[in-house]
């Protein structure tokens, strides 16, 4: 997220212990606080190589139906293949609901909770696709590491109560196929 804006006011600065004022009677200021981004040819095919880097073993790809039967899922699944660490293992969750709603998150969380009971906690998570897909990833994660009482407990008011994520979940790589809201950050 980038935030910029312009003073009307001169601005007090502090160079070496002394203060000063800007002569200009304006400055800009950015601030710039992001997820780390990679974009460009062939970037997608560097998720196995991420994998690698994190030692990742157990992986969970979510992925919405129609992208599955495109080339960037065999890109991410053969660049997974190719580098991820020896002995990993790839679980596909591919019910992703358009416009995802109360009854398709709890799916996926039923989904990811089902296979961290039985097999252990996912090392990372991807999620290949639009807003659906990566918004329904973010959910299952959140809702899989810190199981609420009421489901919405995580929702802000006035629906639910807003409560902030209690802890650290598991790393997730969001590789979006659609421009937009910026919902992979």
């Amino acid at each position: 997220m980038m935030w910029c804006r312009r003073l009307s006011l001169p601005l007090k600065r502090v160079v070496a212990g002394r203060y000063y004022f800007s002569s200009l009677g304006s400055d800009p200021i950015c601030e710039l606080a992001s997820s780390t981004l990679r974009y460009g040819p062939s970037s997608t095919s560097e998720v196995g190589h991420d994998l690698a880097y994190m030692n990742a073993k157990r992986i969970l790809l979510f992925v919405d139906p129609y992208i599955a039967s495109l080339d960037p899922f065999d890109t991410v699944v053969s660049s997974i293949e190719q580098h991820a660490p020896d002995g990993h293992v790839l679980d596909i969750y591919d019910e992703i609901r358009v416009e995802p709603n109360n009854d398709s998150f709890k799916h996926a969380i039923k989904f990811m909770a089902e296979k961290t009971n039985n097999h252990g906690s996912y090392d990372v998570i991807i999620a290949l696709g639009g807003g659906s897909t990566i918004d329904t990833a973010k959910a299952a994660n959140l809702y899989t590491c810190y199981p609420p009482e009421d489901f919405y407990d995580y929702v802000n008011p006035p629906l639910g109560k807003g409560l902030p994520v209690p802890g650290p979940i598991t790393p997730l790589i969001a590789i979006p196929t659609t421009s937009g809201t910026g919902s992979e950050t």
